[in-house]
């Protein structure tokens, strides 16, 4: 017979093994329906680059640290279809992230709200989309919710093997991406805070840390060269304001991609207030006295890292000069938020019952939206490439727009020539892509001759993928809002 105690705690494991499981099929459900979009080109175009041309690359076409990119160099040569690959390592990472996450849910949180914290994680549209993102925001995550662990264990029973683990984290999250330096940073805080007083302890993260900056230290030239070449570059449209950071939090918990664009704005930012709500609730229960003292440290432990994170990001923000924070940039922010919120409302009483009701309600609906999107929404990419190859496939491609440009260039269609009008060629440095440089101007375009063109976004008044000339393009693109867009930049002294 199996013994009791063997029963109960089976008995109790059993629903999280369920959710485990849901949440690792939902990350490979439907993982190569969505069409391949502009980064993920862009991935494959700095990946598939021999590891001797790789920075050059890296400094021209990215703006993250080279890990991803090495990483997938020898990764995809295991794939035939390269967009597979990319989700392929994605789906193993936010897999991986989960079972990381129940076991750091383990360690912090009461057991009233562990299953609550796993729903979370697991039916995140956010997530889930990361999950499915051919870039290295799973492998972000994973490394964030690993490190976090760590800083707990440390900030409780310190050993040397710890530390080493801490270092070694801390030093291939910063090669992930830059934005990992900012939770980094809380990380940091909160240890040498916890350990002020005790000279071993305080030694043992000088250590640490001195071995994280001099690991990063061979890249540093490197980041600033990435920072002053795309300094210019306008990644997003919106400033850091409180509405950005409300609809930034929201789309942690409700991320539903193109279908976004037919809710209404406020929806978004309406969640993400929401979350701060909580936030501020949980803020007002630390300052009170009283409550089971492991639940407090844990409570300070979340809130310290939301908050030092946001804050960085602000500074971050005002460093570079510009808007530049993206949803995907707050994926190490997104675990402590799911443990938070979950500490919160699994606590007793009417007003935590509701917040854990809307919150089952809002990740479950995401959830739906995001694949709903994904299946119906998505421009299909692989629908267009098909309609292309009807044509002469002596024809090149010219683009009006960048977002089809990368993906059909060096994934849907490489065999075919492909040219961006100059008027689109802002951002990354085009006419440096290889094998050819693929801008044409207008004087390149009159010379071109027939050609396919793709104007998704119907700037010339015409179909979005039509058969012409170069010459009717060039005509075309002199009275349409490209053209104006241009001058009016020209006589403004951009």
């Amino acid at each position: 017979m199996i013994p009791r105690v063997a029963r109960s705690w089976r008995a109790r494991a059993a629903p999280a093994v369920v959710v485990l499981v849901a949440g690792a099929a939902l990350r490979c459900l439907f993982l190569g329906s969505r069409s391949l979009w502009f980064d993920e080109a862009d991935t494959l175009l700095v990946a598939s680059q021999p590891l001797a041309h790789m920075h050059s690359f890296l400094m021209r076409f990215e703006v993250t640290p080279p890990l991803y990119s090495v990483l997938m160099h020898g990764w995809l040569a295991f794939f035939a279809d390269a967009r597979i690959g990319l989700r392929v390592f994605s789906a193993l990472c936010g897999i991986g992230a989960l079972v990381a996450f129940r076991s750091l849910s383990e360690r912090l949180l009461p057991e009233r709200a562990r299953l609550l914290a796993l729903f979370l994680a697991a039916a995140s549209s956010y997530w889930i989309h990361l999950a499915q993102d051919g870039r290295v925001y799973a492998l972000l995550s994973l490394i964030v919710v690993c490190q976090a662990r760590l800083t707990w264990e440390l900030s409780e029973r310190p050993t040397r093997r710890l530390w080493a683990g801490y270092a070694a984290l801390g030093a291939l999250g910063l090669y992930a991406h830059y934005y990992f330096g900012l939770i980094l940073a809380a990380h940091a805080a909160w240890l040498l805070l916890r350990w002020r007083r005790t000279p071993r302890e305080r030694a043992a993260w000088l250590a640490a840390h001195a071995v994280v900056a001099a690991a990063f230290l061979p890249w540093l030239g490197s980041f600033l060269t990435q920072f002053g070449a795309h300094r210019g570059d306008l990644v997003v449209a919106d400033p850091l304001n409180f509405r950005h950071l409300c609809d930034l939090l929201g789309t942690l918990f409700f991320d539903v991609t193109y279908l976004g664009l037919l809710l209404p704005p406020w929806f978004t930012p309406a969640i993400g207030a929401g979350l701060l709500a909580l936030a501020a609730a949980a803020g007002a229960r630390l300052v009170r006295r009283g409550g089971d003292p492991e639940e407090r440290r844990a409570l300070g432990f979340l809130l310290w890292h939301a908050a030092a994170f946001t804050a960085l990001v602000f500074v971050a923000e005002l460093l570079c000069g510009r808007p530049v924070t993206q949803a995907r940039y707050f994926a190490p922010l997104a675990p402590f938020l799911f443990l938070l919120a979950a500490l919160v409302a699994s606590r007793p009483g009417r007003p935590a019952s509701a917040a854990r009701v809307a919150l089952e309600a809002i990740v479950a609906v995401g959830a739906v939206g995001y694949f709903f999107s994904g299946r119906i929404i998505d421009p299909r990419l692989d629908r267009l490439a098909a309609a292309i190859q009807r044509t002469d496939r002596r024809l090149p491609l010219v683009y009006l727009e960048t977002y089809y440009y990368l993906p059909m260039r060096y994934y849907y269609l490489p065999e075919r020539p492909h040219f961006l009008v100059a008027e689109a060629s802002e951002g990354i440095d085009y006419p440096t892509l290889p094998p050819y440089d693929g801008v044409a101007g207008r004087e390149r375009l009159r010379r071109l001759g027939p050609c396919v063109v793709l104007d998704e976004k119907r700037l010339l008044g015409g179909p979005a993928l039509s058969v012409g000339t170069g010459a009717q393009v060039a005509a075309l693109i002199e009275d349409s809002p490209l053209s104006k867009g241009r001058d009016s930049e020209a006589k403004s002294g951009r």
